[in-house]
């Protein structure tokens, strides 16, 4: 029982940069934008952030520094992508590539670092032990002991479920994806309503960057996403661009990662132990591709 509530715990540690970045990117998913510069962002967000927390040593310092270096990253993807009309898919992998790159230069050039920087100086986000939580059981356990961005991405979680169903802004931010000449022809700012999402988006992923870099181990390593980008992409695609569902898979995607962690402790080669989060994802989005398409026959028409 103890071991179970140890993975569920940091099921929400792991999951968190995964279900800020997947929430965020539903809004440009639900604006008819596919955002595949998540990942870039995240980087961006977990840099800059390091590099303030260093500099400055206070960590709203930085955690402002990371959502503005996003912001600009979500300006640059839409003027590419929305404003130029330029392949939104190309334009967030160059800009994937531009910041890992980037990243990689200005710790070397600058920091005279290759791969990792860390520094004493650099602070860090700290757990709240949250005293309601504290006498609950069970709950308790897995909920408490988190630090500010894990209670972030819960609250997110709801923020947008209520902005996209509930709010004029997430009424239009759905028209626009679903029938965007129609959205035209009743006069709504497209473009805008275009990058307000991929911005909002933006905003997210800078928080899930400073989550990765400065929750436990307080450095920046080159490429320090590891991926987590895409995997919110695909938690996106599983959960059918809803808030709850993306959690939910965003969850489960956390949990495969926290529980190859609990398994390393076993005589197994580390390689395939690390394996398991991948083969997760992979055999989740294959059972969603499953149930997305039955019901279809061969020739691609919807049986009623």
């Amino acid at each position: 029982m103890d071991e179970l509530l140890l993975i569920l715990h940091s099921t929400f540690r792991m999951s968190t940069p995964i279900a800020l970045a997947a929430i965020g990117g539903i809004f440009a998913h639900r604006a008819g934008v596919l955002n595949v510069a998540l990942e870039g962002m995240m980087l961006i967000g977990a840099f800059v952030g390091v590099m303030a927390s260093f500099l400055t040593g206070s960590v709203i310092i930085a955690i402002i520094a990371a959502i503005l270096s996003a912001i600009i990253l979500g300006y640059i993807f839409s003027f590419f992508g929305i404003t130029m009309k330029g392949n939104v898919i190309i334009t967030g992998l160059a800009i994937n590539t531009i910041v890992l790159g980037l990243t990689a230069y200005i710790l070397q050039i600058f920091f005279g670092q290759r791969g990792v920087f860390s520094n004493p100086k650099i602070v860090g986000l700290k757990p709240l032990d949250i005293p309601i939580l504290r006498d609950i059981p069970i709950i308790g356990d897995i909920l408490n002991h988190h630090t500010p961005m894990v209670y972030i991405s819960l609250i997110s979680l709801f923020v947008a479920h209520f902005t996209l169903y509930h709010t004029k802004l997430g009424l239009y931010i759905r028209t626009v994806g679903e029938k965007e000449e129609a959205a035209h022809s009743v006069g709504l700012p497209v473009n805008r309503l275009k990058y307000t999402a991929v911005l909002i988006g933006a905003v997210l992923c800078g928080l899930g960057g400073i989550n990765i870099a400065l929750e436990n181990v307080t450095m920046f390593v080159e490429n320090m996403t590891t991926g987590r980008g895409f995997i919110a992409l695909a938690a996106i695609f599983s959960g059918q661009g809803t808030p709850i569902g993306t959690f939910v898979f965003s969850f489960l995607f956390g949990f495969a990662d926290a529980l190859q962690i609990r398994l390393q402790d076993i005589d197994i080669p580390g390689a395939y132990i690390q394996m398991i989060p991948f083969l997760f994802i992979v055999v989740v989005l294959t059972i969603v591709g499953i149930f997305t398409v039955r019901g279809k026959t061969s020739r691609g028409f919807k049986n009623e």
